[in-house]
This record gives structure tokens, C-alpha cells and sequence, in this order.
């Protein structure tokens, strides 16, 4: 039972009770209307799902949650479609080895064929991976004493980054840092897995190729930077992550060529600063809605509809405001659709005018149906506290143009998935190594997960880029920093 059933219940027994009844019901519908309050926020955090929050999937409960997608159906069958080239292997032009299969003698008249022109060939041809093995160079260094003036002298030529008696060249060195930065795969399997290569490692000689990678980056991490600073539109967001047991943040600046991340023990500005990014960002910036984005106002702002989408899911299934939010969603996916099929990737001025007076007729229903809460006392001094449903609205209302921004810019997004794609790879790693030991390892690893996502956005080979990374001299690996002329 509600306490507004259970009030109007004892307001109805009301005139029949004695004094002592009227006290003992004032005395304890207080306390019932507190306990209903407590109860009320305890189902609201219970129905919090990743279908109607920002909270991932893997926070949710084992329960089936209510399924309601937001995409729209295709009409297509489930599976390849008519017309779809398949995937299947192709014979090889021009295969490595070949192994003839001739006939000499007619197997029924035995006459001889060594001469007749064959009609043709039967092609088949088997793929795999020769026996893995690193191959040793050996600088071997002459040395001669000179018999007139006795002096010992040694060969000149062996290259100058060859320093120690042994050491591992550099594709061993990108091999094992992209099993790591990119494969996530943990120090000792990674161990294990090089084994194969017949080169066996230590843990420390993994963490001092990760140190090297990591020195040789400075250069190329500043010029990212100001690549993304000189994009016309970038994607950033955080995520938490654990360093010795305390809760870090993840931040990441992207755009759909360069790839950014650092970690830091603060969420908000002071991260923001340090990153030295949204300082000087002048493009459309997509965000969700954390207020520490507010304080970089010489950017073009475009709020992530797809969180807000999941706070109308929320508000439709917990607090029944289907009337106004149902409407809603539909109107942001129409306009969704509009701007994908229109040839500017603007929706059209007159369609621009109807969409927001439809935003602003449903905000009306919503405002009214939810009427913000005000103090007791009317003071306006500092903030009031709303229901999840009330705070939506007022971030709807008065953020119309952020929210909008896709309609209105053909380079803004509906989403912020560019920045949340590149982090869920940051939350994979940490899912299967857990958090990190140090701070400087956790930046490490951001500094060279930067390089190879970048690296993939340009549709480079990691691994060859990280060798080059580690052979000295070469510098081919900046071009991945830059815009491409």
C-alpha cells in the first residue's frame, strides 16, 4: 500500500477516533511518509539497468530486464543477404611452393604421355604458418693488435644502438607491447605465448620494453594533441579505473583519426587542465552532460542524445511518464533519421522550426505533469533536490541547443560513441588483468594505448608501427600524429 491509499485510508477513520487516537496518528504518519520516501529510493536504484542509465551492463543484476530496443527494424531477414559476397578463401596467383602431379603412361592402353600437352589443372592449394622461430644476428667484432706500434684496435661498423652483449630486437620488443596494449594479454601468458617464438622472457624485461616504448613517445603524444585540438570536432569522456587498489579516471580526447588517454585521480577539471586539450578545443564538442564540461564555453557543445534517451526509458518504466516521453524518443530518432538521409547531413530549416516547437510542447507536458520542487522556506540559496525525472526535464529545457546540436551541424553527432568505443577497450584490459600496480605504469600504458588505437584509426599495422617506434633513427611512426594533408 502507497502512503497516499494509507492517508487517504485514515482520513476517512479520522472523525470516529478519540483524542488519543487523532495523537497517536499524528505521531506515527511521519514516519510512515519517511519510511515510504526510503522505500520509493531504494526501488528507483533497483531499477536502475544499462537499459534506462549510463550503468554498463556488466553492473547489472542476473534478471531479465525489459527488453525495448531503440533501433528500428530493417524488414531483413536474420543472416547474409541476397547479393552479399561471401567471405571464402580464393585460390592464390601466384602460391609459394608447387607440387606437380603428372602422367607419363595411359593407365588403360599404357602408351606414353611424357610429351602430350596437359588438358588442364585441378588447383588445390593448403595455407599455413611455417615453424615460428626468431633468427640471431651475430655482430662479430674483429679485434688485431697492430705488431709495429702494439696498439689493439677493433673493427669499426657495428651499429650504435647495439649496446649489450645480448639484447632483443625491435620486433620482439612491438610484439610483446602489443599483446599488451592491444591484445590485453597478461604478462605471463604473454610469456607463455612468445615461447612459441622460442624467446624466452622474464616480467621485468616485459615492463622495460613498455618503459622504452613509453620514452620514445613524448614527442608524438604532443603533436596528437594539437592535432585534436586543430580537429573540427572531438569526442571526450572518462571512466573510472583502479591504480594500487583507489579509484583513477580514464580520459580520453578522440576524433575519428587520433585516439588520446590519460589517467589521473580526478574526474573534472583539474584532469581536464592537465590533459590541456578542452583549454583550446574550439570545435563540437560531444560530452555527456557532467558538469565540469560547462567550463569550456569557446567550444560548440553537442550533448550525447543517447544518454538522455536512456534516462526517458527510465522515466517511461519507473515513473510512468510514457504521455510525454514516449513522444519524445520518438521525436529524437525521427530527427536521427532526417539528418541521416539528408545529402547536407543538416535536417531541412522548415523541419528544424517544427522539431522544436514539438521539443518544447512535450518539455510543457512533462514540466507540468513534474513541477520542480522549491524549498520549504522559498530561500533560492544553493540547489534543491529532484527526482531523476525532474532533473531530466530541466537538463532538456534548459540545454535545448546542446541537445539539438545534431540537427543543426552537419558534423555533429547523435551520439558520443566515438570517445565511450574508445574506452571500453581501457575497461576490457582491466577486466582481465584488473587495475595497476603504479601510477606511472597505468600512463604508460595510456601513452602507448594512444599510439596503437591511433594507429588503427589510420589504418596502419600496429605492429609494424611499434617497431618502427623502436628502431632508433626511424621516425615514420609521426605521420600517425597528423592530419593528413
Amino acid at each position: 500500500m502507497t502512503f497516499a491509499k494509507l492517508k487517504a485510508e485514515v482520513d476517512n477513520l479520522r472523525p470516529a477516533l478519540s483524542a488519543e487516537g487523532l495523537m497517536l496518528v499524528d505521531l506515527f504518519m511521519p514516519f510512515c511518509e519517511a519510511q515510504q520516501a526510503t522505500i520509493k529510493k531504494l526501488e528507483d536504484k533497483l531499477a536502475v539497468t544499462s537499459g534506462n542509465s549510463s550503468k554498463p551492463p556488466s553492473k547489472d543484476d542476473f534478471k531479465p530486464t525489459k527488453a525495448r530496443s531503440l533501433r528500428e527494424k530493417s524488414g531483413k531477414n536474420p543472416g547474409g543477404q541476397s547479393g552479399h559476397k561471401g567471405s571464402k578463401s580464393r585460390l592464390i596467383d601466384n602460391p609459394d611452393e608447387i607440387i606437380p602431379y603428372t602422367i607419363t603412361a595411359c593407365p588403360g592402353c599404357g602408351s606414353n604421355l611424357s610429351g602430350v600437352s596437359p588438358d588442364g589443372f585441378i588447383r588445390k592449394q593448403v595455407e599455413d604458418i611455417p615453424p615460428l622461430k626468431t633468427i640471431v644476428t651475430e655482430h662479430r667484432i674483429e679485434i688485431k693488435t697492430c705488431p709495429c706500434c702494439a696498439i689493439q684496435w677493433q673493427a669499426a661498423g657495428c651499429p650504435e644502438d647495439i649496446k649489450h652483449e645480448f639484447q632483443y630486437g625491435p620486433r620482439v620488443k612491438a610484439i610483446s607491447v602489443y599483446l599488451s596494449a592491444f591484445q590485453f594479454i597478461p604478462a605471463f601468458r604473454t610469456k607463455q605465448l612468445l615461447k612459441v617464438f622460442g624467446v624466452n622472457l622474464s616480467t621485468g624485461t616485459l615492463d622495460n620494453f613498455r618503459k622504452s616504448a613509453a620514452r620514445q613517445l613524448p614527442e608524438f603524444l604532443e603533436t596528437l594533441r594539437f592535432s585534436i585540438i586543430a580537429s573540427l570536432c572531438g569526442f571526450f569522456d572518462e571512466t573510472g579505473m583502479k591504480v594500487k587498489g583507489i579509484g583513477h579516471w580514464v580520459h580520453v580526447a578522440a576524433t575519428e583519426l587520433f585516439s588520446l588517454f590519460m589517467i589521473h585521480p580526478k574526474r573534472g577539471r583539474e584532469a581536464h587542465d592537465e590533459m590541456d586539450v578542452l583549454t583550446w578545443f574550439e570545435g563540437i564538442l560531444h560530452r555527456d552532460d557532467y558538469h565540469s564540461y560547462h567550463a569550456y564555453p569557446q567550444a560548440t557543445h553537442s550533448l550525447c542524445v543517447a544518454h538522455l534517451l536512456r534516462d526517458l526509458i527510465y522515466a517511461i518504466d519507473r515513473d510512468k511518464q510514457g504521455e510525454w516521453a514516449d513522444p519524445f524518443i520518438k521525436l529524437l530518432l525521427q530527427v536521427k533519421r532526417q539528418k541521416v538521409e539528408s545529402s547536407t547531413s543538416v535536417v531541412d530549416r522548415r523541419w528544424q522550426g517544427r522539431h522544436r516547437k514539438k521539443y518544447r510542447e512535450l518539455l510543457a507536458i512533462g514540466l507540468k505533469q513534474n513541477p520542480p520542487a522549491v524549498k520549504e522556506d522559498g530561500s533560492t540559496r544553493g540547489r534543491t533536490a529532484q527526482t531523476k525525472t525532474v532533473n531530466l526535464l530541466l537538463r532538456l529545457r534548459d540545454n535545448e541547443d546542446e541537445v539539438l546540436r545534431f540537427m543543426t551541424h552537419a558534423l555533429a553527432q547523435f551520439d558520443n560513441n566515438q570517445a565511450e568505443r574508445d574506452l571500453r577497450m581501457n575497461k576490457v584490459r582491466q577486466k582481465v588483468s584488473g587495475g595497476f600496480r603504479s601510477l606511472v605504469a597505468a600512463q604508460e600504458f595510456m601513452d602507448i594505448r594512444s599510439f596503437v588505437a591511433t594507429a588503427i584509426k589510420r589504418q596502419a599495422d600496429p605492429v609494424e608501427e611499434l617497431v618502427n617506434l623502436f628502431t632508433p633513427g626511424n621516425c615514420d611512426y609521426m605521420k600517425l600524429a597528423r592530419h593528413p594533408e
